[in-house]
């Protein structure tokens, strides 16, 4: 059985909330998941849409990130592939603003129901449908400036191998470069 994990790109979101230099965070932090997922699952593939048509093509669970969250630890990705493996039908990391940071789904079939915000109701609705749904822990995305901040200090407190693209983006360990954005 293959584990596969898809990255999905926010380059258009960061565009609204750091303007051209979007692309810049969205290079580093596409490089530090792509990073994390090969080490992890070996498989790769940079999505913008059609989920449903990749879990069609693939052999296995699916597991889809968001591509605003460099600093993803492995092991939720980890714990995401096992909970799969062992049952569950779909697997969900919320944020701390009602979105998703991850999603794993074990059938092609719910590729075609994949939440939009907020992510909670949508996940009592997937139970009462006799789901097994399983939840990470909260976990947060960058979307705002203000979020450099928090990033440059999880950072501090993560591994060295977490997000060293987006570490040389930030600048010195202390997030010199965060806090020039008003963070």
């Amino acid at each position: 059985m293959q584990r596969t994990t898809l990255i999905f790109d926010r380059t258009a979101v960061l565009r609204e909330s750091f303007g051209i230099e979007a692309s810049w965070w969205s290079s580093a932090f596409i490089a530090d998941l792509q990073t994390l997922t090969m080490r992890v699952t070996g498989v790769t593939a940079i999505v913008t849409s059609a989920v449903h048509i990749a879990a069609e093509s693939v052999d296995g669970p699916l597991v889809v990130i968001s591509g605003d969250t460099p600093h993803l630890p492995e092991t939720r990705l980890r714990d995401a592939f096992t909970l799969l493996e062992a049952g569950a039908d779909l697997v969900v990391g919320p944020c701390d603003r009602g979105g998703w940071y991850l999603l794993g789904i074990r059938s092609p079939s719910l590729a075609a129901h994949l939440p939009s915000t907020p992510v909670l109701p949508w996940l009592d609705h997937m139970r009462q449908q006799s789901l097994r749904v399983r939840q990470l822990p909260f976990w947060f995305r960058i979307t705002l400036p203000s979020d450099l901040a928090t990033l440059a200090t999880a950072l501090r407190t993560m591994p060295a191998t977490y997000a060293p693209a987006t570490r040389r983006l930030l600048g010195n360990s202390d997030g010199m470069l965060a806090r020039e954005w008003g963070a």
